[in-house]
């Protein structure tokens, strides 16, 4: 559906006052804002925030719990380290509460489960949670929510940090649910010997469930306290939202990993990165997701 806005000009003119004396126009003046919480957004902002941006039907990779994963086999292309980073991810959560299930994961050691820098999961509380580390090991950002049990509900997981400015927010279906127990102004070690979806790179902790347009931006940061930020992800209807081809529509940027697919694409093009550091292989056999987050 095409939508069109329609913008209003208002013209002042300058007169004179009651004694003659001349109204003094600003010809330069500052952009209009308005107030959303204790938010102050541009009227450009408040109207992005407020228009559902283009919506994009995407499908799922069902993830068994017990034989399927994903791993690069290397580090991601182009990984640098940095202070901040961006996720984006949609999860369908079928079963293995109590346990530990891995979204994203690194190893120092390909093919092991050594030393991750990067580990993002869902722990035994059942919290999805973050933990990402400096080149010593130490966590220097840990952040989580409360507890997610096996449900047909898709959840979308939001977040962004700049450690910089000791910055974090995490967001589950755009609503701020972050629990924070570090943030260290430090740098974050990106730059591992390999990365996994579903699983350590060694197969350890499967994901039991469905995951769906998995972005991950090293080194971009975007303020997701800002709702049009987060319309960048997720639409006000809370559907997926169109990302362009490589993921480079949030930002101008593509990320570093970028995993999708179309609906009614072969599900193993899941393992093929749209970003910027390279393909995945898959361990087991992916299966189309029976439901996705757009339905």
């Amino acid at each position: 559906m095409i939508r069109t806005i329609w913008f209003a000009t208002i013209l002042v003119l300058a007169g004179c006052g009651a004694d003659d004396e001349p109204i003094v126009v600003d010809e330069n003046p500052p952009p209009l804002r308005c107030a959303i919480g204790d938010t102050q957004m541009t009227i450009h902002q408040t109207l992005m925030a407020g228009y559902d941006n283009p919506l994009r039907v995407v499908d799922s990779a069902d993830f068994d719990g017990t034989n399927d994963y994903m791993t690069r086999g290397a580090g991601l292309t182009g990984a640098a380290d940095s202070k901040s980073g961006t996720l984006s991810v949609w999860i369908r959560i079928d079963g293995g509460n109590g346990t530990g299930r891995r979204i994203l994961s690194s190893s120092t050691v390909v093919g092991a489960n050594v030393q991750p820098k990067i580990d993002i999961f869902i722990g035994t509380t059942n919290s999805i949670t973050f933990n990402l580390r400096n080149s010593g090991l130490s966590v220097i950002l840990s952040m989580g929510t409360g507890a997610y049990t096996s449900s047909s509900t898709w959840l979308h997981v939001l977040a962004s940090w700049d450690l910089a400015t000791l910055s974090r927010a995490l967001y589950v279906n755009d609503v701020d649910v972050g629990i924070y127990s570090t943030t260290t102004d430090d740098t974050i070690d990106y730059t591992n010997a390999d990365y996994a979806v579903g699983a350590y790179p060694d197969g350890d902790q499967k994901f039991n469930g469905c995951i769906a347009e998995l972005y991950f931006a090293p080194g971009q940061y975007l303020d997701f306290s800002k709702v049009h930020n987060r319309r960048k992800f997720i639409s006000a209807s809370g559907k997926p939202v169109h990302l362009d081809a490589t993921g480079s529509l949030p930002t101008g940027t593509a990320p570093i990993v970028y995993l999708h697919l179309d609906d009614g694409e072969a599900v193993a093009n899941f393992a093929t990165n749209r970003g910027t550091g390279g393909n995945f292989s898959i361990t087991g056999t992916l299966d189309t997701g029976s439901t996705s987050p757009s339905d």
